[in-house]
């Protein structure tokens, strides 16, 4: 092809072609995943889970927390009884969300190091744990 002798009209048509076939691939591609992860959704189940818990899922008021079975003696390290009551009360709500039927014991509370924030600290937790 001698590139040297093209007018106007076949350069645009040139690109036009061009842009014609990569976004043709592009939304190809968009599809072929589309379909595999509607495919994996099928074989695991999850589509049949969703749907489920969609029909069985009403609005209703929130679980009471378990009763503790037996008290432990909690590591302070210099928190007050009140903060204790509370983080332990928000620990058991948020499991108690989960539903996943096991039970947990709050062994200690330590203050964090001031050199990082907690939200910090959750952000690299979240983002750097093991698979």
């Amino acid at each position: 092809m001698d590139f040297e002798n093209f007018g106007a009209a076949e350069t645009a048509g040139l690109v036009l072609t061009g842009f014609v076939v990569v976004f043709l691939a592009l939304i190809l591609l968009v599809i072929i995943f589309w379909a595999f992860g509607r495919i994996m959704d099928n074989i695991n189940g999850v589509g049949k889970k969703k749907q489920e818990s969609a029909k069985t899922a009403q609005p209703a008021a929130p679980k009471a927390a378990p009763a503790l079975q037996k008290v432990v003696e909690v590591a302070t390290d210099g928190v007050s009884d009140e903060v204790i009551a509370a983080i332990t009360g928000a620990i058991s709500a948020i499991l108690a969300e989960e539903g996943d039927g096991k039970s947990y014991v709050v062994k200690s509370i330590k203050r964090v190091r001031k050199n990082r924030r907690a939200w910090g600290k959750a952000g690299v937790q979240e983002n750097t744990r093991p698979f």
